[in-house]
């Protein structure tokens, strides 16, 4: 009787120690999950893990790369190109701000080279979708070239892309310059000729003749407001005016929502083509009678001009100014 008694005890305590065990490392257990495609499940022992350690890269690897896997397997059984985006998304709140593995940086290009191929595929619902959906091909293709420049799947897949399309874009940009020249009450056509153009010489940053038609093109876009698009506001540069190592720029912002709309120029960003970031200087707009230093507000289906005043000079090749609206959109103007 003692001595069942004792093995019963005995299996208790190894039970406890196995299960102790267990529980003392959930990054195994995300391990092997994630080595059998349960997604979800490692992600709460990977959670669980980062929990505890907050700074382990390692982790923040794993976790990146669960996110993506999930995404993937949710794509390829329902074809849910959304879910693929969103997963992709919170990867990247993982991402190690120290430097990446070799392994991850492999792995995470492949996932990429998969994102890029789901909006390649997709059927677009119509042509803004279309353009959308190329461009973050694209982009998708490019990023996992640039975590892994060996990944010979997406480098094959954006030349050809580049290829078959290029022509086709600068065509048709060509095409819209030449309308526009010819009826200039219509200025959609420039807007239209700078989209296919803007697309042609990202397919082919080499084209002397595309680049040069799409500064052409951008000499008129900059006046222009663009209000057929889906974002809540349509900036135009009106003039440009440089004093004493500053550039004063004369800006016109229509709200294309159904409500009033307040705007800041804090928000406003001047970039340069080396990708300097200027703000406003609040003193030196303060200078002109429309000069704009702090909130306003713009009825709905409205414009306001106005003026801000930045630290750039002659000399600085200007790229474009944007506006980060309070949701993250982002309205840009190019400059020529």
């Amino acid at each position: 009787m003692m001595r069942s008694f004792n093995l019963f005890i005995g299996l208790i305590i190894a039970l406890s120690l196995i299960v102790s065990r267990c529980g003392k490392n959930p990054e195994a257990e995300g391990d092997n999950a994630y080595a059998q495609g349960k997604y979800n499940q490692a992600l709460t022992y990977y959670l669980k893990v980062k929990k505890e350690q907050p700074d382990n890269a390692k982790i923040n690897e794993k976790l990146a790369l669960t996110y993506m896997q999930r995404g993937l397997t949710l794509y390829k059984l329902r074809k849910n190109l959304d879910a693929f985006q969103l997963n992709y998304e919170k990867s990247q709140e993982f991402l190690p701000s120290d430097t990446l593995s070799e392994h991850f940086k492999k792995e995470y290009s492949k996932l990429l080279y998969e994102l890029a191929l789901a909006y390649h595929n997709a059927s677009p619902k119509n042509d803004i979708q279309k353009e959308k959906y190329f461009t973050l091909t694209l982009d998708y293709l490019q990023k996992a070239l640039e975590y892994d420049s060996t990944n010979t799947q997406a480098d094959a897949k954006l030349s050809e892309i580049r290829t078959v399309n290029f022509q086709k874009y600068f065509d048709k940009g060509k095409n819209f310059y030449l309308q526009a020249r010819k009826d200039r009450r219509n200025a959609n056509l420039y807007l239209n000729a700078e989209v296919y153009l803007l697309q042609a010489v990202r397919l082919n940053p080499n084209s002397e003749e595309a680049k040069n038609l799409l500064k052409k093109v951008r000499q008129k876009t900059i006046a222009i407001l663009d209000i057929s698009n889906d974002l809540p506001l349509a900036l135009a540069i009106g003039g440009q005016k440089y004093m004493d190592g500053n550039l004063a720029l004369s800006i016109t912002v229509f709200n294309n929502t159904v409500d009033p709309y307040s705007i800041s120029p804090e928000r406003f960003t001047l970039f340069d083509k080396q990708g300097n970031a200027h703000q406003f200087v609040a003193e030196k707009t303060a200078e002109f009678s429309k000069g704009l230093t702090g909130p306003a507000t713009i009825d709905p289906k409205k414009e306001i001009a106005f003026v801000l005043v930045f630290p750039v000079n002659k000399k600085t090749a200007l790229d474009r100014l944007i506006y980060e609206t309070e949701d993250g959109s982002v309205v840009y103007k190019y400059f020529p």
